[in-house]
């Protein structure tokens, strides 16, 4: 009997339960695309935090404050108490709402209790919303707050709960919605803050565009879609309005969940090639398969700091920047580029390699000259 998607993904998970890997999950894979390991353990269900505390036996490093979590939490209940008045007197100050558009539902509080039931009906009610919406049926709401849409992944339904959704009552599309609860400082804010609020809000993106595409309602997804930003003025709980392009974002979402099946074969074949019945439950099959560290990875990823002592070990260029990664890729590792450079007998094993030696000498010899070297 041909295994399902499902069993596939239980048999290569091993003996861990799965997990859902949620917005931020999908919104890490898309921070570092190129790391196998992490998009494997996306794949089938296993979190980073997870894989370092279960697999690895090791102590979590603390991740984000509480006190940036209440503030968070704090800042999100000012918004969207009293039927999120503020947010949208928010968006009809932006004039992007007419003050006779003031239909809001939240979902989560048509059935609070998360239990398996409830958390059906929520997403019942969201589908129900977004065909309202795409049909252009008037009684849509303007504001969805905390909606539960599923991002399909090999043939799995993975449920996100963005912050929110927008539309107008002649919008037939809801617009994602991000609500940060850190400081909007125009060109000052941090712009990997920035560009993690945009791939989260792309998660809610795909989804919105997967579910009109299952309705078959013809209404197609913007070509170039957009997310809001909402974040907190400095030094109070007054809030602004950022609208951001993120075609960019949903475009790798979109080619990450398209190449997942290819994905699992690899999968399946490199852990056939590591041992019978290997999966990413045993810590020496996970330390196996080819991460990509880079430094952003401490940011969003607990298994940072194990990728890190592995690229040390390796002696991976990228321990010096980005760059380094890029420009001494002839020479793969730093102990390589250190032979190259001081000659030791070593003779340039390729024509690339040799072109590096010839440029680091060169580099040598001028910063030798800038700092009167043997003078």
């Amino acid at each position: 009997m041909t295994e399902t998607a499902a069993q596939r993904l239980s048999r290569l998970r091993g003996s861990l339960p799965p997990e859902e890997p949620g917005a931020r999950g999908l919104e890490r894979v898309g921070r570092n695309p190129a790391c196998q390991r992490l998009r494997a353990m996306t794949m089938v269900g296993i979190s980073p935090s997870t894989a370092v505390a279960e697999i690895f036996g090791d102590a979590l490093q603390e991740g984000q404050s509480p006190f940036a979590i209440l503030t968070g939490n704090k800042f999100e209940a000012f918004l969207f108490e009293s039927g999120a008045a503020r947010l949208l007197d928010l968006y009809r100050r932006a004039n992007r709402l007419a003050p006779a558009e003031c239909k809001v539902i939240n979902v989560e509080e048509t059935a609070p209790e998360a239990t398996d039931l409830n958390l059906h009906r929520r997403a019942a009610l969201t589908r129900k919303l977004l065909r309202m919406k795409a049909s252009g049926d008037p009684q849509a709401p303007n504001l969805i707050i905390k909606p539960r849409i599923a991002v399909n992944l090999i043939g799995e339904g993975h449920f996100v709960v963005p912050d929110a959704l927008v539309a107008s009552d002649g919008e037939r599309v809801y617009r994602p919605v991000e609500v940060k609860s850190y400081p909007d400082r125009a060109g000052k804010t941090d712009p990997a803050d920035i560009r993690s609020a945009c791939r989260q809000a792309a998660v809610g993106a795909v989804a919105i565009r997967q579910e009109l595409m299952l309705q078959k309602i013809g209404v197609s997804y913007l070509e170039q879609p957009v997310c809001d930003l909402i974040l907190r003025q400095p030094g109070s709980f007054g809030a602004t309005l950022r609208s951001m392009p993120i075609e960019g974002e949903v475009d790798s979402l979109e080619r990450i969940i398209n190449e997942a099946p290819r994905n699992i074969d690899e999968l399946e074949d490199l852990l056939s090639s590591i041992g019978q019945g290997a999966a990413l439950s045993d810590s020496s099959v996970l330390d196996a398969i080819p991460n990509n560290y880079i430094p952003s990875c401490r940011e969003h990823c607990a298994l940072a700091k194990r990728c890190k002592q592995q690229s040390i070990a390796s002696g991976d260029p990228v321990l010096i920047g980005l760059r380094a990664r890029e420009v001494f890729a002839a020479a793969g590792s730093i102990g390589r580029v250190i032979e190259l450079l001081d000659g030791a007998g070593r003779l340039p094993r390729t024509q690339a390699e040799h072109q590096l030696r010839e440029e680091l000498r060169e580099a040598d010899a001028v910063f030798k000259e800038a700092i009167g070297y043997g003078a």
